[in-house]
């Protein structure tokens, strides 16, 4: 019988060898895309778990066999350049066991470093006194990408001696390298006992549990669906034909072989081209910034598991969909003949979707279980119902749409198309599955994202606020727990004039502020809401003393009392709790202390108000770096830096969930198209015989536009509304914060779409006109 199966797909006339064809295709496109969402998948794994070294030194790291391995000194710290952040780390080995980072051979030693390719390529070509000026040594060699998140990763390694590092604060001695990244990253010491958190660290791996289950759910379940409309092609025909075979002595067990034959191998040679398709976008893909920042090819990768998986499971799944378009052969092939109408599904389809509603609902009652492991399974579990309730739910709602037309329309064309709907809603509902999903995705990823930016997002800085380079002396800033540990105290006073002077002399610099310190000094949390965060009460904030010369030459960090010659300023300045947005607008309290005294005092901070352009800032920023006499915990950063590294994660979260979005919704549209071509196809009988009987053209496409566009339009309504109720269940559990609703992009994208969607319906019209015409229903 397989041997049989295969000859009537070679020979049975160019009608099945175009099914055929088509339905590899179709398979074949499906499971490129398939395999490539997983590849995409393993690549953020791969991604997040090559931050695990970075946290080298803090809590998270299990304690190592002190025996036998000689300590390695170890000073993690940031760089910003042109508003891209380097990890830097400062090494000194003890002796020839210590610890070496991946992506290197050897420690570096006193005067040599080791950097990323990408940032090697910026040392050669910026100048030198723009940033190769900041790190002392020569280059030793590049580190390799098995410590590499990205391509374009920005990663130094400089050697030391143990003397050197030993007198730095924040320096610690490890004696293993870190290889997991924590769970969660608030409450992560170093050995000293200090709050550290390292920047570009990655994902907690908690949240990247949730992030991937629900991403992964997201892309492939329209890909699925689409695979699912592709085995089902051109069914209606395959059922007379099977069913002619059993009016003629055939079997049930013989018309299943020869449908699954069939099937599989379209199936089979579909995976093969699918992942054909899957290599040629495994490089296209991993240049997308899913993340902020490209993936290397080799991370697009599927494991052994994931291949037999697809290879096999495909083919399956193709042949199982087979057996069931054929139930109603097995049952009497008289009935597929004279086309019986099946039983309408019931209400009790919306149970499902409204079970995973409720069991969203009930976390945000009783709230989600302790373990963190258990509240992505709480969580995935609810969105993984819901999604398989809008599917299992989607034939009963077209069926009530269909009712509620047929009732308020006497169109003829209105009438035919209910009816139609209403004698097979599974199979309308199944054109258009693929959308309805993708519309409930792009509902919860946009309205998460938005309500994550309205939670989190730092949005304050006029021009020129951003282009004021802060070196803070001192670490209790809301931005710098993201930076190096914590430290306290200021610099000597001495050596701050020589050095404002050189800082003045950068061509671009317009003025120098120097933040005095005075540990007596504190400015009211009241005066211009100052120290205070959404919540909490005003608190008063650490200052220092500024000179009201110096202050004049940076009006963006406000302005003096007049007649006043010093004033008290925040200590933190731009890293604390001035808003970049009011600054230029606030009179700062006079502090009454002789001009003489002021130059005598520690020094705080660093303010160098620049034009903005790359050389000014890049070049205040080393200057600032390599004054030695004033070591400080971050390195020095503008305001627009700062707001940057503060909305990073929420970045990749966007882009993340724009990716989805654009993945999902073209998928759908390709189920769309092959599902109405197929249906098209199944329906030339009854629609070339309304033709002789005299319907219009313009009549039938009024019924295929019907009949696709009201169960669109009907079950969208659901899903999107459906979208939108999990968005604020999950907002309330996951994120903590009230529901936002998103901005005008949304509704546009969620219009386009559905227009776009109709945009194809109407392309089938000319199709229709070609397999509709007398000869056609003559062949029949």
């Amino acid at each position: 019988m397989i041997r049989l199966g295969l000859r009537l797909v070679i020979s049975g006339g160019r009608e099945a060898v175009t099914r055929f064809l088509v339905l590899a295709v179709a398979v074949g496109l499906g499971t490129g895309l398939l395999l490539t969402a997983v590849a995409a998948t393993n690549a953020v794994t791969t991604w997040n778990n090559s931050h695990a070294w970075f946290w080298t030194g803090t809590s998270s790291v299990p304690a190592g066999p002190a025996a036998g391995i000689a300590p390695l000194w170890w000073h993690p710290g940031g760089d910003t350049f042109d508003g891209q952040q380097i990890n830097r780390f400062d090494v000194a080995a003890t002796g020839a066991s210590s610890p070496v980072p991946p992506g290197i051979t050897h420690d570096p030693g006193p005067g040599q470093y080791y950097a990323s390719p990408a940032l090697a390529a910026l040392l050669r070509s910026t100048p030198a006194n723009q940033l190769a000026d900041r790190y002392p040594g020569r280059l030793a060699g590049t580190i390799g990408d098995a410590a590499l998140s990205s391509p374009d990763s920005l990663v130094i390694i400089i050697g030391h001696t143990p003397a050197q590092l030993a007198g730095t604060p924040g320096s610690v001695r490890v004696t293993s390298i870190a290889t997991t990244v924590p769970g969660r990253f608030y409450g992560r010491v170093n050995p000293k006992g200090l709050n550290y958190m390292p920047p570009n660290a990655g994902i907690e791996s908690i949240s990247i549990d949730l992030i991937l289950s629900v991403v992964a759910l997201a892309m492939l379940a329209p890909v699925l669906i689409f695979i699912a409309t592709a085995t089902r092609l051109s069914a209606a025909r395959r059922e007379q034909r099977f069913a002619a075979m059993r009016l003629v002595g055939a079997t049930r067990r013989q018309v299943s072989l020869l449908a699954a034959t069939e099937s599989t191998a379209a199936a089979v040679l579909g995976v093969a081209a699918g992942f054909g398709i899957f290599f040629l976008l495994r490089a296209p893909v991993a240049g997308i910034p899913f993340l902020g920042e490209p993936f290397f090819p080799a991370d697009m990768s599927l494991s052994l598991p994931d291949t037999l998986v697809v290879a096999l499971g495909v083919p399956v799944a193709a042949a199982v969909a087979a057996r069931l378009a054929l139930r109603r052969v097995h049952i009497s092939p008289l009935g597929v003949a004279r086309r019986t109408t099946p039983r309408p599904p019931r209400a009790w389809r919306v149970l499902p979707l409204l079970a995973g509603l409720a069991e969203l609902g009930f976390f945000v009652v009783r709230g989600t279980p302790a373990s963190p492991g258990n509240e992505v399974w709480a969580l995935l579990s609810g969105f993984l119902l819901i999604i398989v309730g809008l599917v299992i739910a989607g034939p009963w709602l077209t069926m009530a749409a269909a009712r509620v037309m047929a009732r308020r329309t006497s169109r003829p064309g209105a009438l035919i198309a209910a009816r139609r709907l209403a004698d097979d809603p599974r199979a309308a509902f199944r054109a258009v599955s693929g959308l309805v999903l993708a519309l409930f995705i792009t509902t919860v990823a946009v309205v998460g994202i938005t309500t994550q930016d309205a939670k989190d997002l730092t949005q304050f800085a006029t021009p020129a606020a951003a282009a004021v380079v802060t070196d803070q002396l001192a670490a209790s800033g809301m931005f710098t727990s993201s930076a190096e540990p914590a430290q306290s105290g200021a610099g000597p006073a001495a050596p701050a004039a020589p050095l404002a002077a050189q800082l003045r002399k950068i061509p671009g610099v317009l003025g120098v502020v120097v933040v005095r310190a005075d540990a007596k000094l504190t400015i009211p949390g009241a005066f211009h809401n100052l120290g205070t965060f959404p919540g909490s009460p005003p608190i008063a904030v650490p200052a220092g003393v500024v000179s009201c010369a110096q202050l004049a030459t940076v009006p963006a960090l406000g302005r003096c009392p007049a007649g006043a010659t010093a004033a008290a300023f925040p200590e933190d300045g731009f890293a604390g709790p001035v808003d970049g947005t009011t600054s230029a607008g606030i009179t700062w309290p006079a502090v009454n202390i002789p001009a003489s005294r002021l130059g005598t005092l520690g020094v705080d901070a660093f303010n160098v108000a620049t034009n903005g352009s790359e050389p000014a800032v890049e070049q205040t920023r080393t200057v600032l770096e390599n004054a030695h006499a004033y070591p400080a915990p971050n390195a020095p950063s503008t305001l627009g830096d700062l707001i940057r590294q503060d909305n990073s994660g929420n970045n990749a979260y966007q882009q993340l969930a724009n990716t989805v979005i654009l993945v999902s919704l073209p998928i759908a549209g390709c189920t769309l198209a092959a599902a109405i071509a197929a249906g098209l196809a199944d329906r030339k009988r009854p629609f070339s015989l309304l033709r002789l009987t005299g319907a219009r053209l313009a009549t039938l496409r009024r019924v295929v536009a019907l009949e696709s566009a009201v169960p669109l339009l009907a079950v969208a309504a659901v899903a999107i509304g459906t979208g939108f109720g999990a968005a604020a269940e999950y907002a309330s559990v996951a994120q903590h914060y009230p529901m936002v609703a998103p901005g005008v992009a949304y509704y546009l994208i969620t219009a386009g779409g559905i227009l776009v969607s109709l945009g194809i319906i109407a392309a089938t019209f000319p199709l229709l006109a070609r397999i509709t015409g007398p000869e056609v229903a003559r062949n029949e």
